[in-house]
């Protein structure tokens, strides 16, 4: 398979381009008027519904379904009843009444081209941004993607939504289709507050088919398989990227589009792995740490102050300097074993629950200790703005003498020391691409992770931006998804020099402007701890929107019955399910 590099292009839209497209296609509705009649002669019949489809579905080499499910108004002993009865089994149409003998129109015959080939998301999207105040206009927005794919569709057939297809007409839609089949991609960059969102896809649908891993580059490789790749690009001098926990909106876990309802951001993506509602692998929000440093496994981090960030190992020594020896975190937003120590920064989650009843709690804020009590059945709250270490054992006794007013400070000790001075920071892996180079080291992460295709969410660098991109998957009809080492090409597609893998399966999903602009592979939005959010530069992460919070925070983490009992922390799960 050919490992060449192939950009995805840089298409930008603005007002001024918005504009230009809808004088251009005005233009072209005058000429065309005059050209249809040597294109497209009156002596063509009107296409059908059902003949089309028909068509459609030979022309792209569908093979018929075993049981195919028939729309209520078609009769099995239709002339085209196999044709749609497959379509609508294997996705392609919708299963409600389809109407089969009326004739069909332009608009409908390029809709109905796009769903064929499984680019009816696609269309669904350019719908969906074309409703946005300052990208609305008044023209077809399936003619405009149309259009704009590659190869385009028959200009002389993208105008006059309203006319019945000829049969000439359903010709020539039918020869653009057979070349879509060798080969067809679209893709747009849209810049908005600082930030683009990028969006790629080629490839027509192949129901059926199994999903086997390729070899090397999937971006534009021979055969042409489905990909949708949606991205945001982000420069770090307009934009704040922010990590927002499910706890600020009252709730254990939240769907994506809850945080882009609450916060409204310019766009919102998931981030690391995660296990219940805790983060999985190091993680600093705002200046705390709140996450379990994993060993060989790499991070990014970031300043919103000063726009700079980085990329490196997310290894790191974090917990409390005392006169009788350092006090290391051995968990995070969960409960200690014996000997323990764990620590529940600010702002992750609104209580810890399960405390043993011979652990010690101190209440910290500001560098200083507020409160120091003995551990107790039920759940304990955190301070208003701070964070609360609960200790067993051999950490209790190093932690005893502290009280309430005195000095205390958590201490991270990064084997990178790039992030000594970052103020956010996530931890996943692997790292895909470094310095320009692919790495190849899968970090401890098995091979049904690696090497199997599916749904992804990766991060890097451009040498300018941070690239968030989502790569959906696990569908022989939009997006395969991809294997880890597909998912270095990609990124490479996207000019990425840096780039570390993030969590991905039914988390992966990408909103841009309130607007869900993939497809979550569980077919709906899975509910997630937190989000990262791309705020325009120095915005307040002030809730737009109320949401009551819980009474009682019992399910923010697992209880703890007493010492001796073990609870799943570490690669327990699978988080690409």
């Amino acid at each position: 398979m050919n490992g060449e590099v192939i950009e995805i292009d840089k298409v930008f839209l603005s007002r001024r381009r918005v504009a230009r497209d809808k004088i251009a296609l005005n233009f072209l509705r005058i000429v065309s008027f005059f050209a249809l009649f040597l294109l497209f002669p009156g002596t063509s019949h009107a296409v059908t519904k059902g003949e089309f489809a028909a068509r459609l579905f030979g022309e792209l080499g569908y093979q018929a379904a075993r049981d195919p499910s028939l729309p209520p108004d078609v009769p099995k002993g239709h002339n085209y009843a196999k044709q749609i009865g497959s379509a609508v089994r294997y996705g392609l149409l919708p299963g409600e009444n389809f109407m089969p003998d009326t004739e069909i129109d332009r608009h409908g015959a390029v809709r109905m081209s796009l769903a064929m080939m499984g680019w009816e998301f696609e269309a669904s999207l350019y719908e969906s941004l074309n409703s946005l105040p300052d990208m609305a206009g008044s023209g077809d927005s399936i003619f405009f993607l149309a259009a704009e794919m590659n190869p385009p569709a028959p200009s002389a057939l993208l105008l006059d939504g309203m006319v019945p297809l000829s049969d000439s007409g359903a010709a020539s839609l039918l020869n653009w289709v057979r070349n879509c089949r060798k080969s067809v991609s679209w893709n747009r960059v849209i810049p908005f507050g600082g930030a683009e969102f990028i969006v790629y896809r080629q490839g027509v649908a192949r129901p059926g088919e199994p999903n086997a891993p390729g070899e090397g580059n999937p971006v534009g490789a021979p055969g042409n398989e489905p990909l949708y790749v949606a991205a945001i690009g982000v420069h770090m001098t307009g934009v704040d990227m922010r990590i927002a926990f499910a706890a600020s909106l009252g709730l254990e876990k939240a769907k994506l589009s809850e945080f882009a309802e609450a916060y409204e951001p310019i766009s919102a993506i998931n981030g690391g792995f995660f296990a219940e509602a805790r983060p999985l692998g190091s993680m600093l929000f705002e200046g705390n740490p709140a996450g379990k440093p994993i060993e060989g496994r790499s991070a990014l981090g970031w300043n919103n102050d000063d726009g700079t960030f980085a990329f490196g190992p997310g290894f790191a020594m974090i917990g409390v300097r005392t006169p009788g020896g350092f006090v290391m975190f051995d968990r995070f937003n969960v409960a200690p074993q014996m000997n323990e120590a764990s620590f529940y920064p600010a702002g992750v989650m609104g209580a810890a629950a399960g405390t043993a009843l011979d652990a010690i709690e101190l209440a910290i804020k500001n560098g200083r200790v507020l409160e120091k009590r003995e551990g107790a059945w039920g759940n304990h709250f955190l301070p208003d703005g701070g964070s609360l270490i609960v200790a067993r054992g051999n950490s209790r006794a190093l932690l005893e003498k502290f009280k309430a007013g005195d000095k205390i400070n958590v201490t991270s000790d990064w084997e990178a020391n790039v992030f000594r001075s970052c103020g956010n920071l996530i931890q996943a892996g692997p790292m895909l691409i470094y310095g320009g180079q692919m790495t190849a080291d899968s970090e401890t992460f098995k091979s049904d992770i690696t090497d199997k295709r599916h749904p992804r969410t990766i991060v890097g660098s451009d040498g300018d931006r941070l690239i968030w991109a989502v790569i959906d998957g696990r569908s022989s009809l939009h997006s395969r998804g991809t294997t880890m080492e597909e998912t270095r090409w990609v990124a490479r597609a996207l000019g990425l020099s840096t780039a570390i893998n993030m969590d991905g399966g039914g988390s992966s999903e990408l909103i841009w402007r309130g607007i869900v602009a993939n497809m979550p592979s569980d077919g709906k939005e899975r509910p997630l701890p937190y989000a990262v959010l791309m705020m325009p530069k120095g915005a307040a992460m002030a809730r737009k929107t109320f949401m009551q919070a819980p009474d009682s925070y019992a399910d923010f983490a697992p209880a703890v019955n007493g010492p001796g009992e073990e609870v799943p922390y570490m690669d327990t799960y699978n988080p690409y399910e």
